[in-house]
């Protein structure tokens, strides 16, 4: 659990799944499709195949006996098709034969039919997790379970949670009501930036008769009317600045002021927020209070979906399953499958909804089906230092700007250029 938000992650500085900050972790294969289970690396220069599958419990007859083998270089570990009668891809470009290829943190390998994602160090368990409430992820939601399983011990009211839109961050809300054990308590969802700055203050803390015109009656507002349980303020980046301070002595001292009143009430209500906005940006541009922002103690990332590729079948099959079509392995293809954990998904989930529903209910999930409902594939091409100059340069050394263009995380951009 980070109290500090200068130790949080960017989204492009990804640290893989973790079950915690203090862990190293190992390097792992991912298996996402068909099957879901983690894969020892093999020892380096052993060629493994079939066999190798089969061991881990995902038998593919696309795969050659001697298909390929992993070995470390300078502490990098690559990868080489030994000669293999299907080939094998990485990132959705077919490696040469006998050539050995560097794998950086989140990469994609198929080999067959089989779909795997290289997580340089991982420190979760290795077996897929059920979903967490309605959050599904087996993989790519270790560090949230963590963090999750130290706020049930802390019980601490206040938490921020921060992702980019469509990542699931009111499913969380729910995860984070159930650990501070809130479970069947009053709980109310406030989309803050659905209500007028004019009537906010009234909606959350109540307003006394007759404390403006209209007010026939008391209210409670929001918060005393959930007393004992959890109040949720999505997009608290839109918290009106004027209202900013009241929520600030909420957070420190549970005691709000309603409209007209001229005493504080005390409240016992666990606030937890959610933002898709850089809110310490927007401390330095003074549109967000800092003495607020740091009252979140408890914040917890949610990843945006192109950094877990491992969950993304897993996340469209569940969304499936709730519609009692899901997909069958046998009609799926793995070229679909590929192509789904390589999409950016700029609104996360859904957008995986909406090709859902595209696909249709009861369709197969094939190339056809995609490239229909996401049309056609972009051009793939290995990236290789050079190429990651030339993007670099033409951006004036901006590795950010650089490493969006070329559809890769900081951390990636940066190891590609040797830099780290």
């Amino acid at each position: 659990m980070r109290a500090d938000s200068r130790s949080q992650p960017t989204t492009e500085e990804h640290r893989p799944p973790s079950a915690g900050d203090g862990e190293r972790g190992h390097p792992v294969l991912l298996a996402a499709f068909p099957g879901v289970v983690a894969l020892s690396i093999p020892a380096s220069g052993e060629v493994v195949g079939r066999a190798w599958l089969v061991s881990a419990g995902l038998p593919d007859a696309e795969v050659s006996g001697r298909h390929l083998s992993f070995s470390r270089t300078g502490g990098r570990l690559q990868v080489e098709d030994v000669g293999s009668r299907n080939g094998t891809y990485l990132n959705g470009v077919p490696l040469r034969a006998k050539q050995r290829t560097g794998l950086d943190d989140g990469d994609v390998v198929r080999l067959g039919k089989t779909l795997l994602v290289y997580r340089e160090a991982f420190t979760g368990a290795l077996s897929p997790a059920p979903p967490l409430g309605r959050l599904v992820g087996p993989w790519g939601l270790t560090a949230v379970r963590a963090e999750l399983l130290a706020l049930a011990a802390r019980r601490e009211v206040n938490v921020l949670l921060q992702g980019e839109t469509g990542t699931g961050k009111e499913l969380l809300a729910e995860a984070v009501v159930e650990a501070l054990g809130r479970r069947g308590k009053p709980f109310a969802a406030v989309n803050v930036a659905g209500i007028p700055a004019s009537v906010f203050e009234g909606q959350l803390f109540g307003w006394k008769r007759g404390a403006y015109s209209g007010a026939v009656g008391d209210s409670r507002g929001v918060l005393r009317a959930h007393q004992g349980g959890a109040v949720f303020l999505d997009e608290i980046g839109e918290l009106p600045l004027e209202v900013q301070p009241k929520i600030l002595r909420l957070l420190e001292n549970r005691e709000i002021l309603p409209v007209g009143e001229d005493r504080p009430v005390r409240v016992e209500v666990a606030l937890i927020a959610a933002t898709n906005r850089a809110l310490e940006a927007m401390v330095e541009r003074g549109a967000f209070r800092r003495d607020l922002l740091a009252r979140f103690l408890v914040r917890i990332d949610l990843l945006p979906l192109r950094e877990r590729p491992e969950d993304v079948f897993a996340v469209l099959q569940a969304l499936r399953e709730r519609r009692g079509t899901p997909f069958d392995a046998r009609e799926t293809e793995v070229e679909a499958v590929e192509r789904l954990m390589l999409e950016r998904w700029p609104a996360n989930v859904r957008d995986v909804e909406r090709l859902a529903a595209m696909i249709g209910p009861s369709a197969p999930l094939t190339q056809h089906a995609v490239e229909r409902a996401l049309g056609p594939p972009a051009a793939r091409v290995a990236l290789t230092r050079e190429a990651a100059e030339q993007v670099l340069a033409e951006c004036r050394d901006n590795q950010s700007e650089a490493a969006r263009r070329l559809g890769v995380s900081r951390g990636k951009l940066r190891r590609l250029l040797g830099l780290a």
